[in-house]
């Protein structure tokens, strides 16, 4: 082992856990190899973050756990429920989403309030055709707005203000959210005990970024063919649907670049495997 290889502390890390796993060979090769890919991807992120390498360094092993705790998770026997810190990454998980879901709905009511600003608010929340309201029902949309002057414009216009500021108020919810778990990365003590960075290894990678584009995706696929097939009817109503299915084919598309960042980097790894293994035959061979 050289002088570089001993004072490398993944180096040293990795040399502690290979210690502490047990298990087949290939089993053990392959969970040093990922704990090592994750370790730099972590790194290099906290570099481009603007810390030192020793730092980023530091930070990352400190994430990632003890020796003894990541061979735990390693060789624990599956059960009926999923280990604490693996549930505790999937709720995680799910609340970025959740988040980052909430926070798009909202950018969808500023565009569909953009859109009635344009365009005028029966494009956006306009009734399809043949909808009537009892005489009380028109007198409380009158009552919230008089100056429309009928009950179909009053409807119009408070249908309108419902999907502006529901919205918005979703995304000042998701902004929230959003800020709950930055401060939950910033901590020091909670990032030990619900680790969150990418050097953690507890969730498959690519999993937010597979579920983000998928879900946002067929939201996005819904919304944007039921505004087309609105508008395509002569109703009213359709940039309600598609305010919210250009954000949310915006996030998918997002995600979608995430998922291929994360590919690209897992056959990056699979190449290197290769090469070290033997596996590919040399060039001119």
């Amino acid at each position: 082992m050289n002088d570089q290889a001993v004072s490398d502390p993944i180096e040293a890390y990795l040399d502690r856990l290979l210690v502490e796993l047990s298990g087949r060979a290939r089993n053990v090769r392959r969970i040093l190899a990922e704990a090592d890919d994750h370790l730099r991807d972590a790194v290099e992120s906290g570099v481009a973050e603007g810390l030192s390498t020793a730092e980023a360094e530091q930070r990352a092993l400190d994430r990632f756990g003890s020796p003894s705790t990541v061979a735990r998770r390693f060789t624990r026997r599956p059960g009926r429920l999923l280990p604490v810190p693996v549930l505790s990454q999937l709720v995680l998980a799910l609340a970025l989403l959740a988040g980052v879901g909430l926070v798009g709905i909202g950018v969808s009511g500023a565009l569909a309030g953009g859109m009635g600003a344009a365009v005028g608010k029966d494009f956006v929340s306009g009734d399809v055709a043949g909808v009537t309201y009892t005489p009380a029902r028109c007198a409380d949309y009158l009552e919230y707005h008089p100056e429309a002057g009928t009950c179909a414009r009053a409807a119009t216009a408070h249908h309108f203000d419902e999907i502006v500021e529901y919205r918005l108020a979703a995304g000042i919810l998701g902004l929230l959210v959003l800020g709950g778990l930055f401060l939950v990365r910033r901590s020091p003590r909670l990032a030990r005990v619900i680790p969150m960075g990418e050097g953690v290894g507890l969730l498959p990678d690519g999993f937010v970024a597979t579920t983000g584009a998928a879900v946002f995706g067929c939201a996005a696929s819904v919304l944007i063919f039921s505004g087309l097939a609105q508008a395509g009817g002569g109703s009213g109503g359709a940039g309600g649907y598609l305010s919210g299915g250009i954000v949310a084919a915006v996030i998918a598309a997002a995600f979608a670049v995430g998922l291929f960042r994360a590919l690209a980097r897992r056959a990056l790894v699979v190449d290197a495997v290769d090469d070290l293994a033997g596996l590919r035959p040399s060039p001119g061979t």
